[in-house]
């Protein structure tokens, strides 16, 4: 598909955001309009979406991608799409799902509705896909040239899943503010679009600190009220409004490199995307040299449930880990130096040392 698709091209978000509780439970009623949509998920996905329907989901041809959020599985998947001759699909499931079902409807040209089963990213919103290879390594993060047609969120069903998923969308959503922070001070003159991103990501700073506890007690209690209902909202539909109208500048800096850099370590897959991210943050306002700042957060982070350190992700803090992390996350693949211009290595390393000691 030949397209002129550009970093800082405005991506306003999905043609429409439904936000209703039981509004899953009646998918069918937004899939009139298509002649053969078929459903793409994971196991527990569909377990989750398929408990919480209770019988009530349309019945379609189901495909299963293999969790690896890899573009050889998307290209699979979408073969199978196109011998079924779909014309839309419907990508129920979180961020890996997500990223996948979104190069599925580029290569095959299909229509997209995204129904999110966690409030874990903003990857159900956003216009671009997370790569990683078989060994979960993160690979690219490429634009799509259209946004999906419909995100269908419900906070009931998206209320279901893991704790550690709802934790991990606070952290990866707070990351807006911090990393296009320092990426705007820089920047000269701002545009509207500009100005606006810059807003959304203040308005996220602010209501997840102010809401992030009482949403997470009202998980806890099996309540879905004012205060989890807006929190996934801002995690999964205002999260991804910062890059889309901020463009290259406002989607990843710093705690994002930190992210992409721990992947390379086979124990930090049991970390959640969201809070890896949440100790970039950290790294970075430290690299920055926003102690005091960093420090500031860390009675939230506790109260949540985020790391600030190695400790706290559960990985064992060494030099070797360290370096490894460090300079991929220096490296030109990394965007830790639209943070910090000039970062090293060394500079990284000696943040990390003082997260442990926070």
């Amino acid at each position: 598909m030949s397209t002129h698709v550009q970093d800082s091209d405005v991506r306003s978000g999905p043609d429409r955001y439904v936000s209703e509780i039981g509004a899953a439970a009646r998918l069918g009623d937004y899939l009139q309009d298509y002649r053969k949509p078929v459903i793409i998920t994971g196991r527990k996905s569909f377990a989750a979406f398929a408990g919480y329907t209770a019988g009530a989901a349309p019945d379609l041809p189901v495909l299963r991608y293999d969790g690896s959020a890899t573009i050889r599985n998307a290209h699979e998947v979408a073969d199978r799409v196109a011998e079924l001759g779909a014309d839309a699909i419907v990508a129920i499931g979180a961020g890996k799902l997500a990223d996948t079902a979104k190069n599925v409807a580029e290569f095959t040209g299909a229509d997209l509705i995204m129904v999110p089963t966690m409030a874990a990213t903003c990857a159900a919103y956003s216009a671009l896909s997370v790569n990683y290879d078989d060994k979960h390594r993160y690979v690219s993060a490429p634009l799509h040239p259209r946004n999906s047609n419909l995100v269908l969120v419900d906070a009931a069903l998206v209320g279901k899943a893991p704790r550690e998923f709802l934790i991990g969308g606070i952290g990866d959503t707070l990351a807006k503010w911090y990393e296009s922070v320092p990426v705007f001070a820089r920047a000269g003159e701002l545009g509207a679009f500009d100005r606006l991103a810059q807003q959304s990501a203040r308005l996220i700073r602010d209501v997840l600190l102010a809401e992030g506890e009482a949403a997470l007690a009202s998980y806890d209690s099996g309540n879905v009220d004012g205060h989890l209902r807006l929190v996934v909202d801002v995690i999964i539909g205002l999260g991804g409004t910062v890059g889309g109208f901020g463009g290259v500048r406002a989607r990843a800096s710093g705690a994002h490199a930190m992210h992409d850099a721990l992947t390379l370590l086979p124990g930090s897959t049991r970390v959640v995307h969201g809070s890896k991210v949440a100790y970039g943050i950290i790294v970075q306002l430290i690299a920055e040299g926003k102690e005091d700042e960093a420090r500031s957060l860390l009675p939230f982070y506790r109260a949540v449930g985020l790391p600030y350190s190695f400790a706290t992700m559960g990985l064992e803090p060494n030099e070797g880990d360290w370096r490894m992390v460090a300079e991929f996350a220096a490296g030109p693949k990394s965007a830790f130096c639209l943070a910090v211009p000039g970062i090293t290595a060394d500079a990284i390393i000696a943040a990390m040392r003082e997260a442990e000691r926070l």
